[in-house]
């Protein structure tokens, strides 16, 4: 699809770099980030000399402003050389940088793209500070042998001083969850349709027991009601695959769930039912595949990496549920208002064409004296 079609151009992809190092280190590593913006279709890099604290880079990856933070720790060339000086066997070159992100946010995008395109900055960056320190040290102290004996105790001080660890601070820790996070919603669009080609099958028999005021109510309620039991079945199918619905929303993440289920279900089936009234079943397949398709081109992967035209995604049902399943399971930053407000949105047109289609169609049939169930 063309909204998965590889894109190498990163530079709507927001990346901050921060130096709380404030010395060798973090100006070696800043003037080097801050030089790989020359480069065309690189990441959106963003410098804050007025960053001071190690939990504000988590806050700006956890509120969604970037898609990850590097830091220069605080600190970080001092503690290295204070470990050369003293010999610190403990010295973990992984403590001088940090790069945080959230995968569950997009794993996709995360892992694929965010994380290499960051790591392929900043790896070369600590490479060439490694080998500028360590023939500073070896120039300044090679021949006092007290001082190269002690700096010998730490190895990895002098052989590779400086590397990147990696916080996931919002895993996408669970593997399962690809199916509720991605293409288990087909299936949920496809129970939906299955629903009202049965509510059709229904219609054969009772319709023509049914006023209209009845049959507006008939196709309504069973609709919802099926929805809601589909709904809870697949959440329990979740649930029976070791998803866990209760890290971030307790016991009542589980009837969130549910509900977000319920209106993924609603939103993307009562279009179809207002549809198949005016094209009838035989057209109502050439529907199915039109939203399917549409649905999951602007869902399974970031705007930030499509071409602008599948940004309609945000308004449909598939996205929304998507991203209101990725803060209940994972914790990810919270839309869960906007996302229900759509799909709640998208009932109300599906239900409102139902029965404005469904009463138009039973009163072009009573004039034809045929009263089947639309």
């Amino acid at each position: 699809m063309g909204s998965l079609v590889s894109n190498n151009n990163l530079t709507k992809l927001t990346v901050y770099a921060i130096d709380l190092d404030v010395g060798f280190l973090g100006k070696q590593v800043i003037d080097g980030v801050k030089a790989s913006q020359r480069a065309k279709g690189g990441l959106n890099w963003q410098f804050d000399p007025s960053i001071t604290l190690p939990a504000t880079a988590q806050d700006i990856v956890l509120d969604e402003r970037a898609w990850a933070v590097l830091q220069v720790s605080p600190g970080a060339s001092s503690a290295l050389d204070n470990a050369l000086g003293i010999g610190n066997a403990s010295y973990d070159p992984l403590s001088a940088t940090s790069l945080n992100f959230a995968s569950a946010r997009n794993q996709i995008t995360t892992g694929s793209k965010v994380v290499p395109a960051v790591l392929a900055v900043v790896d070369p960056l600590l490479i060439r500070a490694a080998i500028q320190r360590t023939t500073l040290f070896l120039a300044s102290n090679g021949n006092n042998e007290s001082e190269f004996a002690i700096a010998q105790k730490c190895p990895q001080c002098l052989a590779s001083p400086f590397a990147t660890s990696q916080e996931d601070l919002r895993a996408f820790d669970i593997a399962t969850a690809t199916g509720s996070t991605m293409v288990g919603l087909i299936n949920l669009l496809t129970f939906a349709f299955t629903i009202f080609q049965i509510l059709r099958t229904s219609g054969t028999f009772v319709g023509a027991r049914l006023n209209l005021r009845s049959t507006l109510i008939f196709r309504t309620v069973i609709a919802l009601l099926a929805y809601l039991f589909f709904a809870l079945w697949y959440t329990l199918i979740n649930l029976a695959f070791g998803i866990p619905l209760n890290r971030f929303f307790g016991r009542g993440g589980f009837v969130v769930y549910w509900m977000l289920n319920t209106c993924t279900m609603g939103a993307v089936g009562l279009p179809m039912e207002s549809l198949h009234t005016v094209l009838g079943l035989k057209y109502s397949g050439y529907f199915l595949t039109f939203w399917i398709i549409d649905n999951v081109s602007g869902a399974f992967t970031s705007f930030e990496l499509m071409p602008g035209f599948y940004k309609y995604g945000y308004a449909f049902p598939f996205y929304n549920s998507i991203q209101g399943a990725r803060t209940i399971i994972f914790g990810t930053k919270s839309h869960l208002g906007l996302n229900f407000g759509v799909l709640i949105a998208w009932m109300a047109i599906g239900l409102v064409s139902m029965l404005v289609f469904t009463t138009l169609t039973i009163r072009h049939n009573q004039r034809k004296r045929v009263h089947d169930l639309p």
